[in-house]
C-alpha cells in the first residue's frame, strides 16, 4: 500500500471514530482484515490511530498556537493536521518532510489548493518553530491535562484525592506504551508450538 493510501485510510478511520463515535479497535480490525493494508503498514496504522486519539488534547493545544481561532476548519482538515502532527512529534522513523508532503497531497485530493496551502503552512511553521511550551500554563490541573491529554475534570479529581505529584504520575503512566503480553490457551496450542 502506498504511503498516501495508508494515510488516507488512517484519516478515514480517525474521522469515523470521531464523527460516528465508532469503536477504534473494531474499525482498525476491519481495516486490517480488509486485505488492503500490508503487514509492514499494520503497525503504523494502529500506532497513528491510537496515538492521535490518545494525544488529542495535547495536539489541539499545539495546533491552536498556529491556527487563527476565527478560521473555520473542516473536521477532516483538523484531523489531518492532528495525525500529521502526532507523527512529527511522537514517531521518529518518518522524516517530517515526508509527513508534510503526504498531508499536503491528501489535502489536495480531498479539498483544493487553498486547503493544501493551509495544511502546508501550519505544519511547516510547527517544523520551523517547534511546539509551544506547556510550562506557561499557570494552572497545574490544566497543564497536566494538556501535557497528558487527560480531561481536566479527571485530573482535578485525582489531584483532590491523591495530591498533585501522584496525580501527575498517574496521568504520565497512562500515556506510556504498555508491554505486550501473550497468553497461551493450553487447550488450543502449547507453549512449545513451532510454526
Amino acid at each position: 500500500m502506498g504511503n498516501n493510501q495508508l494515510r488516507n485510510t488512517i484519516l478515514k478511520v480517525l474521522l469515523r471514530i470521531d464523527k460516528d463515535q465508532g469503536f477504534s479497535h473494531l474499525l482498525i480490525d476491519h481495516e486490517l482484515k480488509s486485505g488492503k493494508i500490508g503487514a509492514k503498514d499494520e503497525g503504523l496504522l494502529t500506532e497513528v490511530v491510537y496515538g492521535t486519539i490518545q494525544r488529542k488534547l495535547t495536539l489541539d493545544y499545539y495546533l491552536d498556537a498556529f491556527i487563527d481561532p476565527k478560521k473555520k476548519i473542516k473536521p477532516w482538515v483538523k484531523m489531518l493536521l492532528r495525525m500529521s502532527l502526532y507523527q512529527m512529534i511522537y514517531l521518529d522513523k518518518i522524516p517530517d518532510h515526508a509527513i508534510i508532503h503526504e498531508a499536503v497531497e491528501i489535502a489536495k485530493s480531498k479539498g483544493h489548493k487553498g486547503i493544501a496551502s493551509f495544511v502546508n503552512g501550519v505544519l511547516r511553521s510547527i517544523q520551523r518553530k517547534g511546539v509551544p511550551s506547556t510550562a506557561t500554563i499557570k494552572d497545574d490541573v490544566k497543564r497536566i491535562s494538556i501535557e497528558t491529554s487527560h480531561p481536566e475534570w479527571l485530573v482535578k479529581r485525582w489531584v483532590d484525592q491523591y495530591g498533585l505529584k501522584i496525580a501527575e504520575a498517574m496521568c504520565v503512566c497512562n500515556t506510556q506504551h504498555k508491554p505486550l503480553t501473550v497468553r497461551v490457551q493450553p487447550l488450543k496450542i502449547s507453549r512449545d508450538y513451532r510454526h
